[in-house]
């Protein structure tokens, strides 16, 4: 096979997602790469979780004005469940009632695949932007006001002050968690290796799996050793800005593409490494 249909020949790539890891080890190995799978989080749908029915009828009740929706994947679990639990009608009617804001494009394809429409999506799918949004279209007073927000596994206490702040009653609902999915063990190898200069890349499609590998670093003693590594030449390619968010507060500069997509980050990271000599890191 040529060598320019093995652009990442010699080269070695953690990959530290569990969902749709499949598609993305393919994909790097198809282009020569050695890949490390170290899935550090998974998704975790919570299905007959008491709390997601309890928070969810909450909110019903509530008869919110606004709900802001982070996920098209948060949006199929939670109808997923409220189908399983017997209150779907009742999550679509609350959803017909209020006005639907949809942080991306998979938000809105969830929405649209329930028969409704959304109000608006944020400029650049993040859930600041989100936020942005709804202040900006009610004048930054959303006073007297109640918005309904699903979580994306994670709490984002800042973009919820936000809206809390600017007078509204805040409703959430949390219909999947992140859960540690390393059941093989190889988060630690994956930062042994990277930390010993022996790998050139790491991806992350979820923020939250940043988190887990310099914690994992932590508890290894080599913290210190794996941000120098990214510091100093490995890459760390995201799928978007909220990915890159906690790696640029540690300092490191992580590819980001203009597509928000998995086939994006992939292409920019080919890009960015058969760009350079195989021989330049010194292995």
């Amino acid at each position: 096979m040529a060598a320019e249909d093995l652009p990442l020949a010699g080269r070695v790539v953690g990959v530290t997602a569990h969902r749709r890891s499949e598609d993305q080890i393919s994909a790097l190995e198809r282009r020569g790469a050695r890949v490390i799978h170290a899935p550090a989080l998974k998704v975790e749908p919570v299905g007959e979780d008491a709390g997601l029915a309890a928070a969810s009828r909450a909110m019903f009740e509530a008869r919110p004005d606004l709900v802001l929706l982070t996920t098209g994947y948060g949006l199929r679990r939670w109808h997923d469940a409220a189908v399983a639990q017997g209150f779907d009608a009742d999550l679509l009617l609350c959803l017909r009632e209020a006005a639907v804001y949809v942080r991306g494009p998979k938000g809105r394809g969830a929405v649209r695949g329930l028969g409704l429409e959304d109000a608006g999506m944020s400029a650049d799918e993040t859930t600041q932007g989100l936020v942005d949004l709804v202040l900006a279209e009610h004048g930054g007073d959303l006073t007297g006001r109640t918005v309904g927000l699903q979580l994306h596994g994670i709490a984002d206490a800042v973009q919820r002050r936000r809206l809390t702040d600017a007078g509204a009653r805040v409703l959430t609902v949390t219909p999947y968690r992140w859960a540690s999915a390393d059941d093989a063990g190889q988060v630690p190898v994956l930062v042994r290796e990277a930390a010993a200069g022996r790998v050139d890349a790491v991806t992350f499609t979820a923020a939250p799996a940043v988190d887990a590998l310099f914690s994992t670093a932590e508890e290894l003693g080599l913290h210190e050793q794996l941000l120098a590594a990214f510091r100093g030449g490995m890459l760390a390619a995201t799928v978007g800005p909220v990915t890159a968010a906690p790696l640029l507060e540690l300092g490191i500069e992580p590819l980001v593409p203009e597509r928000f997509r998995m086939g994006a980050m992939l292409k920019q990271l080919t890009d960015a490494l058969s760009g350079k000599d195989a021989d330049d890191d010194g292995r």
